[in-house]
């Protein structure tokens, strides 16, 4: 048996080593908690993308910092998506209104999408309203979500590091943030070729319009897929639907949105991992696959 983990973004520069032993260790002290311990013999992959998508996106999301910071027009590289994603993001933030209009000083703008700088406006305030969020940070995660979403040659490299360890003996694949859209597109295309007793995802930002309107059709459970877990914390402002219930995703998903992470990362991968519901799921799944 296997455990595929698929990380999320920012995560170049770093190891897949490293990335594997940070998870590793959190699942452990979540299966401590939890009472269980994992099958001997797993074979733990977790396929690395890592600086591909650093070198595929660094520019562009340098870029959108400095839009976002200076309130300029969104220019020919600004588009639709990074307004819907910047907008879902301030709406799960608990942004208001009233807080952009006064962010933005004006006495009279145009609300909305449709204006630019609206969109920066909320954009900033996500910056500095969310716990272990920046600038920079947010623009980064937008670029990169992006990149995947948008690009069909970037959606392409990046499935394509990640597919090859999918393909074989019974897997449980977990994926996180950006990695769980990275790990449904996979098994999404795969289809039964895949046998993955359980897919787990966590910080998931698949109820995001944005990002369900550019994944592949027809949405749901992918085939080679017989249950789907998904956890997260009502404070992760990157799972914008913290429940991906049927009026969010068509699919049977089990859902724990009750995660309580670190105050100061409430999207971190460690904090989920070290949860004992989530550990002793992932437990399971290896031992009745």
């Amino acid at each position: 048996m296997r455990l595929l983990l698929v990380h999320g973004r920012a995560q170049g520069g770093r190891t897949a080593k490293g990335i594997e032993r940070a998870w590793s260790g959190a699942l452990a002290r979540g299966c401590s908690a939890a009472g269980v311990t994992l099958p001997t013999g797993i074979d733990v992959r977790l396929p690395f993308y890592g600086d591909r998508l650093d070198q595929l996106t660094t520019g562009r999301a340098q870029a959108l910092g400095r839009v976002i910071e200076r309130g300029a027009d969104g220019g020919p590289d600004v588009n639709e998506f990074d307004r819907d994603f910047i907008l879902a993001l301030a709406t799960r933030a608990g942004v208001t209104q009233d807080e952009i209009q006064a962010e933005l000083g004006a006495a009279v703008i145009e609300r909305g999408a449709e204006n630019w700088e609206w969109v920066q406006a909320a954009g900033r305030l996500v910056s500095r309203k969310v716990p272990g969020f920046g600038r920079m940070l947010m623009a980064r995660m937008t670029a990169d979500a992006n990149a995947y979403m948008t690009r069909p040659a970037v959606t392409k490299q990046i499935n394509a590091l990640v597919a090859p360890h999918v393909l074989g003996d019974r897997a449980v694949v977990v994926g996180h943030s950006l990695g769980s859209v990275v790990a449904y597109w996979v098994l999404h295309d795969l289809a039964a070729r895949a046998d993955v007793p359980l897919f787990v995802t966590l910080g998931s930002p698949l109820g995001i319009d944005a990002v369900k309107n550019n994944l592949p059709r027809p949405l749901g459970r992918p085939a080679g897929v017989r249950h789907w877990f998904n956890g997260s914390d009502e404070r992760d402002p990157v799972a914008l639907y913290s429940r991906l219930d049927k009026g969010v995703f068509p699919a049977e998903i089990e859902n724990k949105s009750d995660i309580h992470n670190p105050r100061k990362d409430p999207h971190g991968i460690s904090g989920y991992l070290s949860n004992a519901t989530v550990a002793k799921k992932i437990a399971n799944g290896l031992r009745s696959a």
